[in-house]
């Protein structure tokens, strides 16, 4: 078999079983007949089949990234005064949820200083403490 997933015909499709393996195949089928992909374009397949690797459905379009959640608590943070605060509900009461929000949203908000306290309601308060120096010392 190789590493590779089996493929087949379904209809005028050629399809592999998993879609994140045929996302890469697609584009490496691209690269091979086309070039390069341009920065920010994503090769997608024409038929809307998300196992279809087949190269005359393959087509340019534009990459959409969803707006993350993080991104919009860290502009809400970035507004603040240093001290200000305010409280994100549903992240959980267990620690694993609170360390995943945490570190999300510190990548997030990488030039103000976050302080993030769980609450016992499964919410967390979200604390501007700070802002990092973007001058080198």
């Amino acid at each position: 078999m190789g590493k590779f997933s089996p493929t087949r015909q379904h209809g005028d499709c050629e399809e592999i079983t998993n879609p994140s393996t045929a996302f890469g195949r697609r584009r490496r089928n691209w690269i091979e007949a086309y070039g390069d992909v341009p920065a920010g374009q994503v090769v997608d397949a024409s038929c809307g089949n998300k196992h279809c690797i087949a190269l005359r459905h393959a087509y340019l379009r534009a990459r959409v990234e969803p707006p993350g959640t993080y991104r919009k608590i860290a502009d809400r943070v970035h507004k603040l005064k240093v001290g200000q605060h305010f409280e994100v509900k549903g992240v959980g009461t267990d620690e694993r949820s609170r360390n995943r929000f945490r570190s999300g949203l510190y990548a997030a908000a990488r030039l103000d200083k976050v302080s993030v306290r769980g609450q016992p309601d499964g919410s967390v308060r979200v604390t501007k403490v700070g802002e990092w120096s973007s001058v080198g010392a």
